[in-house]
């Protein structure tokens, strides 16, 4: 019976074993794909034509002497900038705001752009853009608490100074300007928001306009409670920017942003939420950075504020009516449909006489002029309504008009056809599609049910001589939108895939459009377009995921006869209504059948990203204790050697006497809280932990070594092999046990890190950082004393009652830490995680 017993635990844990050993694997393989997933860097550059000048602003000199890390400049070029330096000001004031660790120098592609294009265009008023430097701090990670002036740290002081500075700018003009664009990138954009909203020394109404870029306007991490206060604070003051009227565009970057996803990007005060992929005439993805200098983004940030001012106004000026700037930032960010420049439309239009009228009654056909002479009139292509089918979808290669889609009603008669006089413009309900050829694509899609014009009969398409006279083709489909949607499966795909053959949906030649719906959220879907029987060499086919909860961000993916594999595509943002799910919109080549299949993406897409990241971070501390414990040891010695000017040996000997005598360890390091910081204190016990445990695993294998010598001691090997088998459990069990606690103890001392890099920035000008958390301080001297003197250890099974005292304390831990996760926002309690940890364990000192 034992026997088989254990021979079925031998079988249980090596299936155990092994699908441990695949999980870890599909782990490995989520972080390869997660980390090489990413669409190349296509973004131009943008250069400045002269040497780029920032011409120092000085405040009051309260003020300055207040915060004298800050700074306030203007920018010029060439001859703009002796204009500058004699304080003169003419223009419309935009003041930029970098982030985190940002430099007020990240302004120059924006400024430069909007300075050559009211050169080149020779526009009645051009853009003063000036710019903050805010001493590089680190604005995203510590908030600091500043006790002397009643302060929240270093967020609350950049805005304060930001206030101080639109106070100063608007005081440089002669005329009466009383509003200014604000645009900020990173922690920039929230403090942009914070300066109009959480100070007194400014109006919420003085900016008109609020660009964020790569804002993150949910936070990624909390590291101390000033960072959480000030988010809470202008979460409650966020109403007022809408009462305001003030205008806010907040711009991700995209899938590339590995910094800041495109969830935390959206903004509930912003009227426009986007990421740059999805904005017409830019589809590029940008990094954290390349969203300053993205040169098609930069573009269309200018054109939009451009097309924001009033020319009619003298001096010209924003428009001061929220839903005029809405019209042109709508334009330039969501539609674009109509060049570079906002098109008014419209409502009707009459039709130039002597045009030439095609009808074509066809469902699905290709109209071009490759074999046209060359027209000095019009040509108008007609569809004719006649209830069935109920959609339509028109798709247009580089045809330019403004206005070339109406609906009309046919009721003069001309030769042997009727044709219309005049029609309404629907040029407003079509957009811009990306083009891996880079031809101007324009489409639409129409339900001809919801076209409510009194007796309409015809969808008319004008072309005009401008547009004949360089290749144009015109695609038509019309077709049941039922009739268009393709089969999608649900969950357990990979089952799926082994046992039940696919529903895949194949296209016919001439169709354009298809739609794929879901009955639920799926994270991740895979699509795959397999073409045939294609008349086109270069046909290709573009994959649109929308997200209807969030209109700005929308997934995009090219088919190519040279890209033509399976495409993974990912929701960007959280979803926010459990009965709205999305969609996929589909556009094929008409000249190609294709065979459509959609299918939910695999495990390893659906990869939890914070998980792998663990296992990684594990995987790395052990490989570090095994091989980096000797170069630790001599990097410890050496820097204890320059700081007490000892020799190496005395060093030696010094480092191993603390590990020894843990009370003066303990003494030691929380002296260091009075003169540095209490962060710099707690990394340093976590790394004589660390030594001490690579103390012990060397210690391990020297018994290791010991006890395979003992093998050739053939009197002494049975006498000593029970003995020396329970030590090396014992010892294992105990390496175990406090490589655990580290791992712990790294994870406590992450809101840490920001205060020391702060420490070690600040060194020069004062050795004790005074603006540290004291919740924080006080958190970080029971840690340590915890820890140096060994006060945490596991509980060992044949201590029962610290066994139950511990066991419940860390069931009580648990469960605080899943309702932190399970609050509305989980980032603004991670830094309670310190002070909860410290009084779990002074509790547990405290009973057992």
């Amino acid at each position: 019976i034992k026997k088989m017993i254990r021979s079925k635990s031998i079988i249980l844990y090596t299936i155990l074993f092994l699908f441990l050993m695949l999980f870890l694997l599909f782990y490995i393989l989520g972080i390869a794909r997660y980390v090489t997933d990413f669409e190349e860097n296509t973004c131009d550059m943008t250069y400045m034509f002269e040497y780029p000048q920032y011409v120092r602003i000085s405040l009051d000199n309260e003020i300055e002497e207040r915060y004298p890390r800050y700074g306030l400049y203007a920018y010029g070029e060439g001859f703009i900038t002796e204009k500058l330096r004699r304080m003169y000001f003419s223009g419309i004031p935009v003041l930029f705001i970098p982030g985190n660790v940002g430099s007020h120098e990240q302004v120059r592609s924006l400024a430069s752009v909007s300075l050559r294009k009211s050169l080149k265009e020779r526009t009645p008023f051009h853009f003063d853009y000036f710019t903050v430097s805010l001493g590089k701090d680190y604005s995203a990670l510590y908030g600091g608490m500043n006790e002397k002036q009643n302060l929240l740290g270093v967020l609350m002081d950049e805005t304060v100074y930001v206030s101080y500075c639109i106070q100063k700018i608007l005081s440089l003009y002669k005329t009466n300007v009383k509003n200014i664009v604000l645009i900020g990138h990173s922690m920039g954009g929230v403090i942009a928001k914070g300066s109009i909203l959480l100070t007194s020394n400014v109006n919420t109404s003085v900016a008109n306009i609020i660009i964020t870029l790569a804002t993150p306007h949910t936070p990624t991490l909390v590291l101390d409670s000033a960072v959480a206060t000030y988010y809470r604070n202008l979460e409650n003051h966020l109403n007022e920017i809408k009462d305001a009227g003030v205008s806010v565009v907040s711009i991700g970057g995209g899938p590339r942003d590995t910094l800041i996803t495109p969830t935390q990007i959206i903004d509930s005060a912003a009227d426009i939420n986007v990421i740059s992929n999805t904005i017409p005439d830019v589809w590029k993805s940008t990094d954290h950075l390349s969203i300053l200098w993205c040169k098609q983004l930069v573009l269309c940030i200018v054109r939009s504020l451009f097309d924001s001012v009033n020319y009619n106004q003298k001096p010209p000026n924003i428009f001061s009516k929220t839903e005029e700037r809405m019209q042109a930032l709508s334009y330039h960010f969501y539609q674009h449909a109509s060049g570079k420049r906002l098109h008014f439309y419209k409502e009707t239009v009459q039709f130039e006489p002597g045009g030439e009228w095609i009808e074509n009654i066809q469902k699905h056909y290709v109209w071009t002029n490759k074999n046209l002479s060359k027209r000095t009139s019009s040509i108008y292509l007609m569809i004719r309504l006649n209830g069935q089918p109920n959609y339509l979808t028109i798709d247009t290669v580089n045809l330019e008009s403004k206005d070339w889609l109406f609906t009309c009603t046919a009721s003069r008669i001309e030769g042997q056809s009727r044709v219309c006089n005049w029609g309404w413009n629907l040029t407003n309900r079509t957009r811009i599609l990306p083009d891996p050829l880079h031809r101007l694509r324009k489409t639409v899609d129409l339900n001809l049910q919801e076209i409510k014009y009194p007796g309409v009969t015809h969808i008319v398409i004008r072309i005009t001589p401008d547009d004949l006279e360089k290749y144009v083709a015109v695609n038509v489909d019309l077709y049941s939108y039922e009739a268009r949607l393709v089969p999608t499966w649900g969950s357990l795909p990979l089952l799926k895939s082994l046992f039940i053959k696919p529903q895949i949906k194949i296209s016919n030649l001439g169709h354009i459009r298809y739609y794929a719906t879901f009955d639920s959220i799926m994270d991740v879907v895979t699509v795959e377009l397999k073409a045939s029987e294609c008349t086109d060499p270069k046909h290709n086919a573009i994959v649109e995921l929308l997200e209807p909860w969030s209109i700005g961000v929308t997934q995009i993916q090219f088919f190519t006869i040279v890209d033509n594999g399976p495409k993974t595509m990912k929701i960007q943002t959280k979803y926010k209504y459990s009965n709205v799910s999305q969609n996929l919109r589909i556009t094929l080549d008409p000249a190609c059948s294709y065979a459509i299949n959609i299918q939910q993406g695999g495990i390893i897409d659906r990869i939890s990203f914070a998980l792998a990241i663990l296992c990684v971070f594990v995987i790395g501390l052990c490989c570090s204790i095994i091989f980096l414990g000797s170069v630790a040891h001599s990097i410890a010695v050496r820097f204890l050697a320059r700081a007490i000017t000892f020799s190496t040996t005395w060093s030696d000997w010094l480092l191993g006497g603390l590990n020894q005598l843990p009370f003066i360890t303990a003494i030691l390091v929380v002296s260091l809280i009075h003169v540095t910081c209490g962060a710099l204190a707690m990394l340093i016990s976590i790394f004589l932990y660390f030594l001490n445990l690579t103390r012990m695993y060397e210690d391990y294998l020297e018994e290791l070594l010991m006890a395979s010598l003992q093998h050739f001691n053939w009197v002494g090997r049975f006498r000593n092999m029970k003995n020396n088998a329970e030590e090396h459990e014992n010892t294992r069990q105990k390496i175990f046990n406090q490589l655990i606690l580290f791992i712990l103890w790294c994870f406590i001392a992450i809101p840490a890190v920001p205060s020391v890099l702060v420490w070690a920035r600040n060194f020069s000008y004062d050795m004790k950082l005074s603006t540290e958390d004291p919740l924080l301080r006080l958190s970080w001297i029971v840690l340590i004393t915890c820890n140096t003197m060994g006060w945490v250890q596991l509980p060992s099974n044949n201590v029962k009652s610290r066994s139950q005292i511990m066991s419940s304390i860390l069931c009580f831990l648990g469960w605080v830490i899943l309702l932190m996760g399970a609050a509305p926002h989980p980032p603004f309690y991670q830094y309670y995680m310190p002070p909860i940890i410290a009084a779990t364990f002074a509790l547990n000192f405290i009973f057992s």
